[in-house]
């Protein structure tokens, strides 16, 4: 290696970072691969700037194992997310093109999960994708997609199989010479295992998850990054456990574009979108054009970003934004709203069939013989859940003008449910529901 000498010492060298260790940091010279540390004096005042996959530096070369990392080059793109429990921002990786989001078709498929990373890509500077995962599993997949393809605006979703290549033939256009990819997700979608199948050979250990719930455990430790034999750059990722938000501005306006474009139609210029009237969301919201649980995420995150940047400002907000927020639920929630379902249908449950025109209103959302419903709706007749599970009676409560309703629990998921009772559901196990407690209170009756 012909390393020019400056004042007896080697001169700047730049490097690639291509793997974390902690405080040991595995770095890449044209063919020389070796460890090196940073100088921390020059990272006191900078912490941003410290190291993290992907970053190019400038390394004060001593050797395959000894050298000093002097400074970090300028990012052309980061990954970044808050570290919750020091409350700071954590580097993920640095200087990639893509930010490729794994998502698997099974149990670990979550569209609000699936908004939190394409808010963080976008907020990246790179370009977001959407893989969905392990569709080699014989499970009907179209559902998800069509979801996934519904939050992910602007984004292209494709669906893969790292175990047979299905789709995988899709991502050449993506991974080209001096391109570089980022994998995110959850530990168990398939990162380690898309990244074997890329490179054509076993370079990471993969992990089998867990029947019962789907999920995996972590079998990457630590931010690595590959070259696939046209040039092409894969970063690998641990799995996250939280996606937290951390100066997410332009990523909510990118990712949630659909849900900032009412803003500029409401009456008022400052309008707050809570009790202020002729509030263009709160229209969409009525009229099902924007669903509930896409706005709540934008608030949800939207707040987490706020947080992050100015904590004393949030916490003097939030007092008056959750009474604001309760106020408009309240008055949501009583607008028993919701698209009349009239369809006739048998009963997966008992085999029964089940007549709408006999429940005595516009909804039937349950088997009126067994009592059994499907996990179908996000609010009554909207049929929007992907969950599709059956969902069991398990108590009766009274409202408080004294109509009945059915407490249901999904067998898949476990989501609680209310439901009106109908007017031709089965008596006898309607009182055995409302018996049920009083069979076997916790306490000692009279």
């Amino acid at each position: 290696m012909n390393t020019p000498i400056i004042e007896n010492r080697p001169a700047e060298t730049i490097a690639q970072v291509t793997a974390v260790y902690k405080d040991l940091f595995e770095i890449t010279k044209e063919t020389e691969t070796g460890l090196a540390r940073i100088k921390r004096s020059h990272y006191q005042n900078q912490p941003s700037d410290y190291p993290t996959t992907g970053d190019y530096v400038a390394v004060d070369w001593q050797g395959a194992d000894q050298s000093i990392i002097q400074r970090t080059l300028p990012r052309t793109s980061s990954l970044s997310r808050l570290d919750s429990f020091k409350g700071t921002e954590q580097m993920i990786a640095a200087n990639f093109d893509y930010v490729m989001i794994l998502q698997s078709i099974g149990h670990d498929f979550n569209l609000r999960r699936l908004e939190r990373y394409l808010t963080l890509a976008w907020q990246s500077g790179a370009i977001p994708l959407v893989l969905l995962t392990k569709i080699d599993t014989g499970k009907d997949y179209s559902d998800q997609l069509a979801a996934a393809q519904k939050v992910a605006l602007g984004t292209e979703v494709h669906a893969i199989s790292a175990q047979t290549g299905a789709g995988i033939a899709e991502l050449n256009q993506y991974l080209r010479p001096e391109k570089t990819a980022v994998l995110v997700g959850s530990s168990g979608v398939g990162k380690s295992t898309l990244i074997n199948r890329l490179l054509g050979k076993e370079v990471m250990a993969t992990s089998a998850i867990r029947e019962k719930d789907g999920r995996g455990r972590h079998t990457t430790s630590h931010r690595q990054l590959f070259q696939l034999a046209n040039g092409a750059k894969l970063i690998d990722t641990p799995g996250m456990r939280e996606v937290g938000m951390w100066d997410v501005r332009q990523g909510l306006e990118e990712s949630f574009a659909d849900v900032e474009s009412y803003f500029g139609k409401c009456k008022f210029n400052d309008c707050r979108h809570q009790s202020e009237p002729d509030c263009a969301v709160k229209e969409a919201l009525r009229n099902g054009e924007l669903s509930s649980e896409r706005w709540e995420s934008y608030l949800k995150l939207h707040a987490e970003a706020k947080y992050t940047n100015d904590k004393t400002a949030y916490l003097r907000e939030k007092e008056i934004w959750l009474k604001d927020i309760s106020k408009f639920a309240r008055q949501l929630k009583s607008n028993y709203q919701h698209t009349a379902y009239s369809e006739s249908f048998i009963c997966q449950e008992c085999g029964m069939p089940a007549n709408p025109e006999s429940a005595g209103s516009q909804h039937r959302n349950h088997c009126p013989h067994c009592l059994v419903s499907l996990h179908v709706d996000n609010r009554p007749g909207d049929r929007a859940s992907l969950c599709k599970g059956r969902m069991e009676p398990i108590s009766i409560w009274a409202k408080a003008d004294g109509e009945w309703a059915i407490i249901h629990r999904c067998r898949d998921c476990g989501t609680l449910k209310t439901n009106r009772v109908a007017a031709d559901d089965n008596q006898q196990l309607l009182i055995g529901l409302a018996e049920k407690a009083l069979k076997h209170p916790p306490f000692k009756i009279g």
